[in-house]
C-alpha cells in the first residue's frame, strides 16, 4: 500500500501570516478616536440657556472659522444646546490647529520594497528579515524597524463662558487626534462630535472617544 507523501510549504505559511497581519492592521486603521479632556462646572439651569459663538473680527471674517463654527453648532445641537443671538447667556469661544511633531514608530520592513531597507548595517534583499530554518532550509521572517514620521496633532478647543457670572468658564473641552496627514479641516467635524459626546461629562476627565 502506497502512502501519499505530503509536502508542507513553510514559505506559503509565512506568506499566510503576513497576509493575516496586513488584514489585521488594515482593520485597526479604520477606527477613529480622539483624546478628550473635559473641565466643567455646569449648573442644571444652563441647559435652558442659549449660546452664541463669539470670535475676533478676524475670525468672524474667516471662511475657515465659519466652517469650524458650523461643525461645533451641529455637535452642540446634538448635545441639546440651543443657539441664540447677542442676548444669549453663554458665550462660546473656539480655537483649533494642528501643530506637527516628529515621532518614532515601528514599521514592517518590506524586503520587496527597494526603497525600504532594514538599517545602516543591512545588505541584500532580505536585509529587513531575520531567518527561519526548517530541515536545513532558510526562510526569511519579517522584522520591524523604527522610523521617524511627522505627526499632526489635530486639535479643537471649546470654552463656554457664563455672561451673567462675569464671563466665568463653565465648560472647557479639548479634543486631539493624531494623524500622519495634514487633514485638520476634514477631521474638525469628528473632533467636534467627540468633544460633545456625553456632554457635559465629568470635571477633569481624560478619555478616548471613538467616533463612528
Amino acid at each position: 500500500m502506497r502512502v501519499a507523501k505530503t509536502t508542507f510549504h513553510y514559505k506559503s505559511l509565512g506568506y499566510f501570516w503576513l497576509s493575516a497581519l496586513v488584514l489585521l492592521l488594515s482593520g485597526c486603521a479604520s477606527s477613529w478616536s480622539a483624546k478628550v479632556t473635559t473641565f466643567q462646572q455646569w449648573p442644571t439651569e444652563l441647559y435652558q440657556a442659549r449660546y452664541q459663538i463669539v470670535g475676533s473680527a478676524e475670525q468672524k471674517n474667516s471662511l475657515e472659522f465659519q466652517s469650524v463654527a458650523d461643525s461645533v453648532r451641529i455637535a452642540m445641537g446634538a448635545a441639546g444646546l440651543v443657539e441664540g443671538g447677542d442676548e444669549s447667556r453663554l458665550a462660546v469661544e473656539l480655537s483649533y490647529g494642528n501643530p506637527v511633531q516628529q515621532e518614532w514608530v515601528e514599521r514592517y520592513n518590506d524586503p520587496y520594497d527597494p526603497f525600504f531597507y532594514g538599517g545602516p548595517f543591512s545588505t541584500g534583499i532580505w536585509a529587513g528579515f531575520g531567518s527561519m530554518h526548517f530541515r536545513g532550509m532558510y526562510y526569511p521572517t519579517p522584522q520591524y524597524v523604527s522610523v521617524p514620521v511627522n505627526v499632526y496633532n489635530n486639535t479643537l478647543s471649546v470654552v463656554i463662558k457664563d455672561r451673567e457670572l462675569g464671563m466665568k468658564e463653565v465648560f472647557k473641552v479639548t479634543a486631539i487626534n493624531k494623524s500622519n496627514d495634514d487633514n485638520l479641516v476634514s477631521v474638525i467635524p469628528l473632533l467636534a462630535k467627540a468633544a460633545f459626546t456625553n456632554f457635559p461629562g465629568m470635571n477633569g476627565k481624560v478619555q478616548y472617544v471613538e467616533v463612528k
